[in-house]
């Protein structure tokens, strides 16, 4: 999705569906399935076989064995891919093997110059998320493309042709601000769809005139973000809040009826889980519609 000017040309020509046939990742397929449909894209299927977690002794009492997960997983690979093509999908099934999942997926989208990958979740916390790691974190800091999160509350796709009718961008402003609004813009353009633009103040002014003049002063940022042309085919909204970030976002995106929520992510360093969910993680985990994520470095 190239930046032209004041705007994205959205294009996905190539999506990337990370899955490991769980539950977290059905709503996923067909969110994947509903976009390669209607932008005509290529799909990857890939599964990761994890090292990590695999043994090559059937007697072992720790670990799966190798040769079980590499059998389950292609042929799941082999019915999804079924299930794809059967409804018009052009779907190529990939098996990888890492000992970091997150990784593999990364480097395969990068290989494959992708869109936009297409994850589910399971929003693991505390001590579960720092044993067991999370696949689609790992996925979200460090992608170079979109990421599309189903977290487990989100809901399938209704049935019929993809259509997103109300998108809510947040932002703190951070790096690449600009382009990630273009981002959900273009979205929300496909589908001539409304957009909320949003930014929350950690905390108030000192007074009511000092917290009057920060949200006067952030809701004209959030006007700056919007290219005058979108005034042809849409009426944007800017909403600045104060207090915790994700509460107000989750808190907002109810109240509109957002069925799609863009937010930046920050670029890690590193690919260990982190202990704490940050804005990012808790509104995956609790938005009950798709996040799509934009990596800055």
């Amino acid at each position: 999705m190239p930046v032209i000017n004041d705007q994205v040309g959205l294009t996905l020509d190539r999506i990337v569906l990370a899955t490991d046939f769980t539950p977290a990742s059905e709503t996923a397929a067909a969110y994947a399935k509903a976009l390669a449909k209607r932008f005509s894209s290529d799909l990857t299927l890939a599964n990761v076989v994890d090292l990590s977690i695999s043994t090559r002794s059937e007697t072992a009492l720790i670990g799966i064995p190798i040769d079980e997960l590499r059998h389950n997983g292609a042929e799941n690979l082999e019915r999804l891919s079924g299930e794809m093509t059967f409804d018009g999908v052009r779907a190529t099934p990939k098996q990888l093997e890492a000992h970091n999942p997150a990784s593999a997926v990364v480097n395969l989208s990068t290989e494959l110059k992708a869109d936009l990958i297409v994850t589910g979740t399971h929003a693991r916390c505390g001590l579960e998320k720092a044993i067991l790691g999370s696949f689609a974190e790992g996925i979200i800091h460090h992608a170079i493309c979109p990421v599309l999160t189903l977290g487990p509350k989100a809901a399938p796709p209704p049935p019929g042709a993809l259509s997103f009718h109300t998108i809510l961008f947040a932002t703190d402003f951070g790096p690449g601000a600009a382009e990630k609004a273009a981002t959900a813009i273009a979205f929300a353009q496909d589908s001539v769809a409304q957009i909320y633009l949003c930014h929350v103040l950690r905390k108030p002014g000192e007074d009511i005139s000092d917290t009057l003049a920060l949200h006067l002063r952030f809701e004209s940022q959030l006007a700056d973000l919007i290219p005058i042309s979108t005034y042809n085919w849409c009426e944007p909204e800017c909403v600045v809040e104060h207090g915790a970030a994700a509460p107000h976002i989750l808190a907002l995106a109810k109240k509109i009826g957002a069925d799609l929520i863009v937010l930046g992510a920050t670029h890690s360093l590193t690919w260990h889980a982190h202990l704490t969910e940050g804005t990012v993680g808790h509104v995956v985990a609790e938005a009950e519609c798709p996040v799509m994520t934009i990596c800055s470095k």
